[in-house]
């Protein structure tokens, strides 16, 4: 009988093993994939400001995001030149490992290649049968870390995420990319944006985000007049789907969600990293009070969703309003945009004000410089 089984081996299961385990409990991670398998589709960004909370591996890091130029439909730029850096990135798979093995440092067993199959909640402990050796393993608790998940979610009584997005990501060599470029357009990736990020070696992380069929919309990306004569090569894509909102609670008997799979994903960028990290605090927090004090049921593990919540809740709401703004927009619109936000200060005032993990504090600057309110009114 474990203390606490983690289902998922990212960034926000280990941490929550790493800081139970330190704390003495008995922690075993299940994590489907190998550290040597498939990189996870994700563009590998995080925050300055994440490895200065958190024990991350510095040694997965590959560049650093400072300067960032944005793109309009028609091609006009708006620039961000911050004072310093803003994010490293990352290897994913040298970052979940390093991760990983902090959690195993501390004691937690972490199980590579092992699939949770079924969860079944007792009075007294939880049930988690597994593949493909058809096993069953024991714990007081579950922690859920394990991705966008829908079946399991709603299985566990946890509810659905309401809606998803679709990221299309590859690798390839670039030329000419002197600071990260954001591009932004009905044809490019609707409802969304696309990037170019620079990695070493002239190799360049390029992605997007849309509503559905990003794999389409990657492809006809890579040949756009934007990257056409830049890129060499061709990389192999790869997809995933991208939660958006969050789930009706986070907590039930014996159980929490953590990440990805409980909606802790920034809703400006989609971003799960460093939210995931941060609920994965407030989870390893509330279960320590709880298993100290042999109470796991639900009344005591909301504490849990409070915790979160008070921390992310107003940030995910932010940039839920944001987006809403933005889907609306036409080509000819976000073009307009781009010309309003290159006047009346705007950018230097979002250059004073901007942090990376928290855009919140971005749009309420816009908002006292009514901004938005214009904008609002411009629609």
């Amino acid at each position: 009988m474990h203390d606490v089984a983690v289902i998922g081996g990212g960034p926000a299961g280990c941490y929550t093993a790493h800081q139970l385990a330190r704390e003495g409990f008995d922690v075993v991670v299940l994590e489907k994939n190998g550290v040597c398998g498939q990189p996870p589709v994700c563009t590998g960004v995080v925050g300055v400001e994440a490895f200065e909370k958190f024990a991350l591996p510095r040694d997965s890091i590959l560049s650093e995001v400072k300067d960032v130029q944005f793109v309009s439909p028609s091609g006009k730029l708006v620039s961000f030149c911050p004072d310093a850096v803003q994010a490293y990135v990352v290897d994913r798979l040298k970052f979940n490992d390093g991760l990983s093995r902090l959690a195993k440092e501390e004691g937690a067993i972490v199980r590579e290649g092992l699939t949770c199959t079924d969860i079944h909640i007792e009075g007294t402990h939880v049930d988690l049968k597994t593949s493909p050796e058809g096993g069953q393993i024991k714990a007081r608790a579950v922690v859920l870390a394990c991705g966008h998940n829908p079946d399991l979610t709603k299985k566990l009584c946890l509810g659905v995420i309401p809606d998803h997005y679709e990221g299309a990501q590859t690798e390839i060599h670039m030329e000419d990319l002197s600071a990260t470029e954001i591009y932004v357009g009905r044809n490019v990736a609707p409802s969304s944006f696309a990037w170019a990020v620079k990695l070493k070696d002239g190799k360049a992380r390029v992605g997007l985000v849309t509503k559905r069929r990003a794999s389409h919309f990657l492809s006809t990306f890579l040949d756009s007049r934007f990257l056409k004569g830049r890129i060499r090569g061709t990389g192999r894509i790869l997809r995933k789907a991208i939660p958006f909102g969050g789930l009706e609670r986070t907590f039930g008997n014996r159980l929490l969600a953590v990440g990805e799979v409980a909606g802790q994903i920034k809703t400006t960028t989609h971003g799960g990293i460093y939210y995931g990290l941060i609920g994965a605090e407030a989870a390893a927090e509330t279960l320590k009070e709880a298993l100290h004090g042999n109470d796991l049921g639900a009344k005591r593990l909301e504490a849990y969703e409070k915790r979160w919540r008070s921390l992310l809740a107003s940030e995910l709401e932010k940039g839920q309003m944001l987006r809403g703004l933005f889907e609306c927009l036409s080509d000819s619109q976000i073009d307009k945009l781009f010309s309003i936000a290159r006047n009346n200060g705007i950018m230097e005032l979002v250059r004073k004000r901007a942090r990376f993990d928290w855009p919140g504090e971005s749009i309420a600057a816009l908002m006292e410089h009514g901004f938005i309110k214009h904008f609002r009114n411009w629609l």
